[in-house]
């Protein structure tokens, strides 16, 4: 892995408290492998022991560090300013890489200057595909989201179909996208500059989303590259119990894209519908959580999102 002020590439992984898939996400680089590059790890205070064995067993990966948990914006936006590659490649800490992904996505942005930004497919550990390359969600996705209730209940209902851009499931050839999920994000560095950093206002879910809105206002192509892939391993899955501080920052979250992106402003009366809409929302997800049988026994590392 190489660290020089040459590096084509930066591969950028954001942990806290998650040496496990720190580490499995590590092995699935270093067997893969890429030309020219640089990983970059940012730490985002954990207090897990993750530095000492990333130092231990991974010595030739460079290391920034937060002594405290900053949220996930600031500690991409951090990461995205220390990288030294022409390109980002920003992974969530909770993924495998498959053969051939880097070396593919990086031919396919040289080949396309036209394109600001792509990502590969995500696959479950089960090998299923996640469709997280697909539309910006409207107000009906808060009813018809990618893990609620009436999406699994009616999957072919038009709101999931539209938003899950399910047309291009079965596609094999690179297509356009509003948006792609930064479990896996694969960008010029150069793309800060232009658009604008990740907004810190967020503290983790739906900032991607926000992002990719800003990228679509200001002009700029997003594309899946369906041929190659990563493995997510995903905490927040449908059927699990989780934290009450993940079902409360997912809201909040999605509250501050809605606002921000439909409306003019707090007293738009939308927003304000919107607000409590989510609110009563965020309450019934917190008594149905509670019959759940799989615990979370821990919060999220702020690097993995909802979708």
């Amino acid at each position: 892995m190489n660290s020089s002020a040459s590096t084509n590439l930066t591969i950028l992984i954001v942990t806290w408290n998650s040496w496990g898939d720190l580490k499995r996400c590590l092995e699935s680089i270093r067997k893969v492998g890429a030309e020219e590059h640089e990983v970059l790890v940012f730490d985002n205070g954990s207090i897990d022991g993750t530095v000492d064995k990333l130092r231990q067993q991974f010595p030739d990966i460079r290391l920034e560090q937060s002594p405290t948990n900053l949220g996930l914006p600031p500690a991409v936006n951090r990461g995205l300013r220390a990288a030294r590659g022409d390109y980002v490649m920003l992974l969530d800490v909770d993924t495998e890489v498959k053969a051939g992904t880097v070396s593919r996505l990086l031919d396919f942005m040289r080949q396309r200057p036209d394109i600001s930004l792509v990502a590969p497919r995500i696959y479950t550990p089960e090998g299923a595909i996640e469709p997280s390359a697909r539309n910006l969600p409207s107000a009906m996705n808060g009813l018809f989201g990618r893990q609620s209730f009436l999406t699994r209940l009616f999957p072919n209902n038009p709101y999931s179909r539209r938003y899950l851009a399910t047309e291009h499931i079965s596609r094999k050839d690179p297509f356009q996208v509003s948006q792609v999920s930064a479990a896996c994000m694969f960008m010029r560095r150069s793309l800060i500059d232009e658009v604008g950093p990740w907004d810190e206002g967020y503290r983790c879910y739906w900032v991607d989303s926000d992002w990719c809105a800003q990228l679509k206002r200001a002009g700029k192509a997003i594309y899946c590259v369906p041929d190659v892939g990563i493995v997510h391993h995903e905490n927040n899955r449908a059927g699990k119990k989780k934290s009450v501080w993940r079902i409360c920052h997912f809201h909040i979250g999605a509250y501050r894209l809605y606002r921000k992106h439909y409306t003019r402003g707090v007293l738009d009366p939308r927003a304000l519908f919107a607000a409590l809409a989510l609110f009563i929302r965020t309450g019934v997800m917190l008594v149905l959580n509670e019959f759940k049988s799989s615990t979370e026994t821990r919060m999220p590392a702020e690097g993995r999102r909802p979708v």
